[in-house]
């Protein structure tokens, strides 16, 4: 159960417009016409109007091993150019780079080094630019959102400032924005701000003008009180144009939100037959889904990523796509439905790589020459100079959070020690089982389970803030309640019994269990009680974990593998912060809720 794996300057050499289609809500017969015209008038309009690409310099490699095989033969009606995509995922307000895992990558040689923060992923987006001269870059979505003070007490304006820094050209929409709120992405695209002196709300940082940037998102259903987004994108670099799409994948087990969402599959259909009729054939999707896999091999292609339906089934006419994921980086070339080869990568969450596809384009038909497309992953790699503005960026923020980051939350009335006992017992990681089960209890948990690796130091006594409590707990994960078999569960119990006095488990206050080390693996846990009742086999248990437990992070975690998983809406520093308020002054809870037999 280890969580530890080991605005720049513009540039005369690139230029590109975008068009942006804008949907009200409507009858869908209605609706296709009027993006057809809204369309058609926005790329007269806006046609007229050059953005600057952001110039940079620097070097990077192509690690993906690809293969230029395809079934389809082209002959060139004239010499291609190439249009550079690059793209991150799931940033979640990371301009410091995290702590373990979140905060790493492996290398070639197969080492874990750290990656990833802000300043170098400014360094690598910049020196990939000025390789290409032409470059595209684009967020899948999950990109605001994280716990860190200097976003989160900030409302996720650093994040917005760092992106505009970079010159990202588009964001997808993923369970973050969602769970923000359509209210909350309006304000960091339109602040409600008018003077120099009413945006100024984040001192010592500039005034706020939000996002330099549209947010895609082909499958939301337009309405009056859902996110200001587009449909799609359309992107003139050089002589060429090049559609984006983007889609959130729906789940009916998500906190509800106003934003709603439509089947992505036919979405997508729909928006690239539109394109297609504006007469763009270069297109490039964005997905952001759940986590699919746990690889740390920038490089490698997971077969849980190609295994997707969405990437086996997506629209032959969308020539690249970019996968957003909690979780690893990915690069993979697959066929899609037309026996035709698309390449399709995944950039580590948390800035610590960026993907790279380089489309192939004939000038003269618009089409991606895909025999040609490149493809590779770059590592976000510390031996690189940090970029400056980025660095003050980040201090500026901090300075400004900490007024917040300082507020007293509750109290602790002694130190609570997250160190383990030779039972495996952590004083404070059981107080985090019982925030989280706290927390979820409305949402139907019965039980909490955390990992105690996740905790980062010790609870201070005395008074509590945000950020005393990032501090101890600083990953930022999202919480699930997964409901399972008491079958499962026990499965469960047995599989994180072997992590006994290393690693874990934590458990609530109501749980108790015995493991017998003298027995073999996976029949260890002979006793498993549950408010002080005998865990039945063939009940059902809702059990409240962090993504870490509930996801492919966790390797074999039956939690990931079995049972009904809903999305609480919670993290677990927001739980840790509700319990700190609600049931403080905290001190250290008595051990006993697991007995250990040797």
């Amino acid at each position: 159960m280890q969580q530890q794996r080991s605005r720049p300057e513009p540039s005369s050499a690139a230029a590109h417009t975008s068009v942006l289609g804008s949907l009200p809500r409507t009858h869908p017969a209605a609706l296709a016409l009027m993006v057809l015209v809204v369309v058609a008038l926005s790329s007269l309009i806006i046609g007229l109007i050059q953005a600057p690409v952001a110039a940079a310099q620097g070097d990077g490699s192509d690690t993906s091993g690809a293969t230029n095989e395809t079934s389809k033969p082209w002959t060139p009606s004239a010499e291609t150019q190439t249009v550079r995509i690059l793209g991150i995922g799931e940033f979640s307000g990371a301009l410091a780079r995290p702590v373990g895992f979140q905060g790493e990558l492996r290398d070639a040689s197969g080492n874990v080094r750290p990656a990833g923060g802000g300043p170098h992923l400014a360094t690598t987006v910049a020196k990939l630019r000025a390789q290409a001269g032409d470059a595209l870059l684009l967020a899948t979505g999950d990109s605001i959102g994280g716990t860190a003070p200097e976003t989160a007490l900030l409302d996720d304006r650093p994040t917005i400032e760092f992106f505009n820094h970079i010159g990202v050209d588009g964001a997808g929409i993923g369970r973050r924005e969602l769970h923000k709120g359509a209210e909350h992405v309006t304000s960091l695209v339109k602040p409600s701000c008018q003077t120099e002196q009413e945006c100024r709300v984040d001192p010592p940082l500039p005034p706020f003008r939000g996002a330099a940037f549209p947010f895609v998102a082909s499958n939301v259903i337009p309405s009056y009180d859902s996110a200001p987004t587009f449909p799609f994108a359309i992107h003139r670099v050089g002589d060429v144009q090049v559609g984006v799409v983007a889609v959130t994948m729906p789940s009916d087990t998500v906190p509800e939100t106003t934003t709603r969402l439509a089947d992505p599959m036919r979405a997508l259909d729909d928006t690239v037959e539109t394109l297609q009729f504006l007469g763009v054939e270069a297109i490039v999707g964005l997905v952001q889904s759940t986590a699919v896999h746990d690889n740390l091999d920038p490089g490698a292609c997971p077969e849980q990523l190609t295994e997707m339906d969405l990437v086996k089934n997506l629209n032959s006419s969308v020539d690249a796509l970019i996968v957003g994921a909690s979780g690893g980086p990915a690069t993979c070339r697959v066929f899609d439905t037309e026996n035709d080869e698309r390449v399709v990568v995944a950039p580590a969450s948390h800035g610590r790589s960026v993907t790279v596809v380089d489309l192939a384009i004939d000038p003269e038909t618009g089409h991606v020459i895909r025999p040609q497309t490149s493809v590779f992953n770059q590592t976000v790699n510390l031996n690189t100079e940090p970029d400056v503005a980025t660095e003050e960026l980040l201090r500026q923020a901090r300075a400004a959070a900490a007024p917040a980051a300082r507020e007293q939350i509750g109290e602790a009335s002694e130190p609570v020690p997250h160190a383990m006992d030779a039972n495996g017992e952590s004083p404070l990681a059981n107080v985090i089982a019982d925030a989280q089960l706290h927390a979820a209890r409305g949402r139907g948990a019965q039980l909490a389970l955390s990992n105690p690796d996740s905790l980062r130091a010790d609870m201070p006594s005395g008074p509590l803030s945000y950020a005393d409590l990032h501090t101890v707990q600083p990953y930022g994960d999202r919480l699930y309640t997964v409901t399972v078999t008491g079958e499962v569960l026990q499965k469960a119990f047995d599989l994180f019994a072997d992590d006994i006095g290393k690693h874990g488990p934590a458990v609530s206050n109501n749980v108790r269990f015995t493991v017998d080390m003298n027995q073999p693996e996976w029949s260890r846990v002979t006793e498993l009680t549950i408010d002080g009742e005998q865990v039945d086999p063939n009940a059902e248990y809702t059990v409240v974990v962090n993504e870490f437990l509930s996801s492919p992070e966790w390797n074999g975690s039956p939690f990931a593998e079995h049972g009904t998983r809903h999305e609480t809406g919670l993290t677990d520093i927001s739980a840790l912060s509700r319990y700190v308020s609600d049931e403080g002054p905290l001190s250290a809870p008595k051990p006993g809720r697991v007995t250990v037999l040797r």
